[in-house]
């Protein structure tokens, strides 16, 4: 029985039911919508739902993009003019009054992220570029004593 039905019957059968599921579906579920959308008059879904407000205005954009400068200035500015000016012949204090000192002209960085990162970068260039391992706590008191 099943070989005297053709692939061309089988695609067709199968196209009309699918069309007849879809359709119930449609009727069933989407009758508001379909007849606002054949009547021309689209509605809006529920206008109680709306957009929430970026969390960043313009101001605040601007404000955190010269602060990401000023970190990636710090940052070069640690790799170039102390770590890699100190070289391998630097002690451990050396380097952190060289960091102190540095860390000190820049008095955008209170934000605990940026002082975070930099922690980082220094911990893992220090060892690279001087041989020098800071650890956390190293690092933290060179900004506790930094001047306010």
């Amino acid at each position: 029985m099943l070989s005297k039905v053709s692939w061309g019957d089988y695609t067709v059968i199968m196209g009309i039911l699918v069309v007849s599921y879809y359709f119930y579906i449609g009727i069933r579920y989407y009758k508001k919508e379909i007849s606002s959308l054949l009547n021309g008059k689209l509605q809006k879904k529920d206008k109680t739902i709306q957009k929430e407000k970026p969390k960043n205005t313009f101001k605040d954009s601007a404000l955190s993009e010269a602060a990401f400068d000023e970190l990636e200035t710090v940052v070069n500015d640690l790799r170039f003019a102390v770590l890699e000016k100190a070289g391998k012949q630097v002690t451990k204090q050396e380097l952190s009054d060289l960091l102190k000192r540095r860390l000190a002209d820049y008095k955008g960085l209170k934000k605990p992220a940026f002082r975070v990162a930099i922690n980082n970068y220094i911990i893992t260039n220090s060892k690279e570029i001087c041989g020098v391992v800071f650890s956390e706590n190293d690092l933290n008191a060179v900004w506790d004593s930094l001047p306010r």
